[in-house]
């Protein structure tokens, strides 16, 4: 074979190798995206699950990163979202295109939920309320060509005594680090073990004696 075949035939050889490769997926580059405008969701803590419901109302956001060209832009979040009361339970709650928002390019980026973890819960009737929410799930946007990408998106919640609810949110690509406990809860939990190891003290001590 001559170098000309040889030529000839490592090339095709290499097209055949490069048509029937598997297309590597794009995913969305870091980035974070949060809400800037007032936005007062619809959320009833009566129920077991709880639930918070997105009813469609935009409102203004802004974005670092992959998400830089959504500055300026409107969101908005539809379904509603189950999510429970006890610190640390996670809950599979599959909603498709929870959250909504504008890529800059007329178009827009689609965030689904996956699952939903109680980072913190306060409830006094009347009084005050407030709660965090950790949701893992994926954003996709296919007008840009990003397949879905690991998201989490933090939601806080908080208000007085009948007062409407106040919300911000934070969504994350990579999914941003589990946040950590407030200093309430870990203060509940210390004084749980601190009476776990008071009783275990009190208990009558048994002595044994070997003849």
């Amino acid at each position: 074979m001559n170098m000309m075949s040889r030529f000839v035939t490592g090339g095709l050889l290499a097209a055949a190798v490069f048509a029937t490769a598997p297309a590597q997926a794009t995913v969305i580059p870091d980035g974070t995206l949060s809400i800037v405008g007032l936005f007062n969701p619809a959320v009833n803590l009566a129920t077991t699950p709880k639930t918070f419901t997105g009813s469609g109302s935009t409102f203004d956001i802004s974005g670092t990163g992959g998400f830089l060209g959504a500055s300026a832009g409107f969101g908005s979040l539809s379904g509603t979202l189950d999510f429970s009361s006890t610190v640390g339970a996670t809950l599979v709650d599959s909603i498709a295109n929870f959250f909504t928002f504008a890529d800059g390019t007329g178009h827009n980026f689609q965030f689904s939920v996956d699952s939903v973890k109680t980072v913190s819960y306060s409830n006094i009737p009347g009084v005050s309320s407030s709660f965090s929410l950790y949701l893992l799930g994926t954003t996709v946007d296919t007008f840009l060509g990003y397949d879905p990408t690991a998201t989490s998106l933090t939601l806080v919640f908080g208000n007085t005594g009948t007062s409407p609810y106040s919300f911000a949110a934070t969504l994350a690509v990579p999914p941003a680090p589990l946040p950590t406990p407030e200093p309430a809860t870990w203060a509940m939990s210390l004084i749980g073990f601190g009476a776990m190891g008071a009783m275990m003290r009190r208990r009558p001590r048994t002595s044994v004696s070997f003849a």
